[in-house]
């Protein structure tokens, strides 16, 4: 339209000095009434880089991961990344599919929380690990070839049951999440092992294992008619949504018959009747914590220096005191 050349139409979109400012400006006004816009894919494919993050979760929509996707991106943006978020709900296959997207893109970079299908994960070692670097969160696998960032769940649960314990609690139940992931297993084990320390029963139908909130209705509904404790310990804030309609169905008081604790990212215990004491596992900061360390070793792709050994990184968890719990003092410590 303008009869210039290509390579002049490049430089003035990108305000290079060498094209006049005259010119700059008329080849940037016809751009934009044509509304044309760099392709981001072409011009990665062109330098050789790519500033692209897949971030690949069991689910998008639950309490936690939100939290997950916002820390995340806080850190990634301001440096120029785009985030690809790709749910695998809990699917080994997609996220298989997901892998293959990911390569497809050749992203910089990938954080992924695995799915409960997932058993081991030779898939993901189609990312050479001096060339695209793939860090686990959350979720995990033991004995994992790659870092992971999750908290020390087998402490959080220990902790959870010895905090019952000081407030009173002698009959110490415990609804957890899908039997097989690792997540579960570890914070299943800390249960256990607090329960043995302290002295205190450990039998089989004080424990529910179940999948989503609506099991985790039923199973508390169970639990309280056959077993009748009198501390209860949930896992997630999932399983804390399905938990507490039941407990509300019985006429449980608590915690005057009952006291509740749970892990939670800490927005959904404020907005239960009572407030739900819990240890505070904020999915901000694993996402935070998990681009930086991420950021970091594409960075060393990038200047040719040596990836770190993989990590176990644990994040630290707080315990906020509200109504749930016998000693609640109005406030969190």
């Amino acid at each position: 339209m303008l009869g210039v050349s290509t390579s002049t139409v490049s430089r003035a979109l990108n305000n290079h000095p060498d094209i006049s400012p005259e010119l700059t400006q008329k080849i940037q006004e016809v751009a934009k009434d044509l509304h044309y816009r760099p392709s981001p894919a072409a011009l990665q494919l062109r330098r050789g880089t790519n500033k692209t993050i897949a971030l690949i979760l069991p689910e998008i929509t639950s309490f936690f991961y939100p939290s997950v996707i916002h820390g995340v991106d806080s850190v990634l943006h301001p440096l120029g990344y785009n985030l690809m978020i790709l749910p695998t709900y809990d699917r080994l296959d997609y996220e298989k599919e997901n892998i293959d997207i990911a390569l497809d893109q050749n992203v910089a970079g990938v954080l992924i929380a695995v799915s409960k299908e997932t058993m081991d994960l030779s898939h993901l070692q189609r990312f050479e690990p001096g060339t695209t670097p793939v860090i686990l969160i959350d979720k995990v696998k033991e004995d994992a070839a790659y870092t992971s960032i999750t908290i020390d769940d087998f402490r959080v649960s220990y902790q959870m049951v010895q905090h019952l314990f000081k407030t009173g609690c002698t009959r110490i139940a415990g609804v957890f999440g899908k039997a097989n992931l690792l997540i579960t297993h570890l914070r299943y084990k800390g249960f256990a092992q607090a329960l043995t320390d302290l002295g205190l029963p450990h039998q089989e139908q004080m424990v529910r294992f179940v999948n989503n909130s609506e099991e985790a209705r039923s199973s508390t509904f169970a639990l309280m008619q056959e077993v009748q404790p009198d501390g209860l310990s949930l896992m997630t804030d999932e399983i804390m949504l399905g938990a507490m309609p039941a407990l509300n169905q019985l006429n449980i008081r608590i915690p005057e018959q009952l006291g509740v604790i749970a892990i939670s990212d800490g927005h959904l215990p404020h907005f239960t009747i009572p407030s739900m004491s819990h240890m505070h596992h904020s999915g901000f900061e694993l996402g935070s914590l998990s681009a930086q360390k991420l950021i970091q070793y594409i960075n060393a792709v990038n200047h040719n220096l040596p990836v770190p050994q993989p990590e176990r990184v644990k994040m630290n968890v707080n315990i906020i005191l509200l109504n749930s719990t016998k000693d609640w003092q109005g406030k969190e410590d």
